[in-house]
């Protein structure tokens, strides 16, 4: 059994940890120590409720509709980057300047950008799709440019000997360097999403998960 092999049970075996502690801790809080709140609903109620959520609430199509989305929009945002991978290459190597102040709203709170959406397009399931393939799009671009600026000399020198240039270098050393790490920002970015788009349709009450979970508090 190798180390890589270890590292991932031992990771795998504190995320559960984790979830069963917070699990534990949402029971205890909400069931027994705050039955009656705002936030989230008592366990018990989730328990009595799953019958309703599949004949009164449509949980499979609205979650298929969350779900649809977050997944569109990533691969949308992929396909605007591979697209336009090439220009955002030369355009970050030329002024770096530019690439670290775009990182700056990477840190920003994308959630109030949602709610702004949400306002802004009341109830328009397209506004949706919008918001969340500029999110996509955006991160999945700072991910690429961050590998572009960073490809070791290694690659260019061999590139150079070997007479590879413009859009040939491009394809076969920059865009392939890059893909691992997009690769991971999207794993990270999935997570991300969920997060945006429960709260646009949980402030714009339009069909998805985010406004089952509005009704729910609704009716507690």
């Amino acid at each position: 059994m190798n180390f890589n092999t270890i590292q991932k049970k031992i990771i795998l075996k504190n995320r559960l940890t984790f979830l069963f502690v917070l699990l534990f801790v949402y029971v205890l809080l909400f069931e027994f120590i705050l039955p009656v709140n705002k936030i989230l609903p008592k366990p018990s109620l989730l328990i009595d409720s799953i019958p309703a959520l599949f004949s009164e609430y449509n949980l499979l199509s609205e979650m298929a509709i969350t779900t649809s989305i977050i997944y569109l929009a990533i691969a949308i945002g992929f396909l605007f980057v591979w697209l336009l991978s090439f220009s955002l290459a030369n355009i970050v190597n030329r002024n770096i300047g530019l690439f670290n102040n775009l990182r700056l709203f990477k840190n920003f709170p994308a959630f109030f950008f949602a709610i702004l959406f949400a306002f802004w397009f009341e109830g328009s399931v397209f506004a949706e799709l919008l918001f969340t393939v500029i999110v996509s799009t955006f991160f999945i671009s700072i991910s690429f440019m961050n590998s572009a600026i960073t490809l070791p000399n290694e690659y260019k020198d061999a590139a150079s000997s070997l007479m590879i240039q413009g859009k040939k270098y491009h394809k076969n050393v920059t865009w392939k360097y890059s893909l691992p790490k997009m690769f991971d920002e999207l794993h990270r970015l999935h997570y991300y999403l969920w997060v945006l788009v429960l709260i646009f349709e949980f402030v714009s009450s339009i069909n998805g998960f985010g406004s089952i979970y509005k009704l729910s508090l609704i009716h507690i």
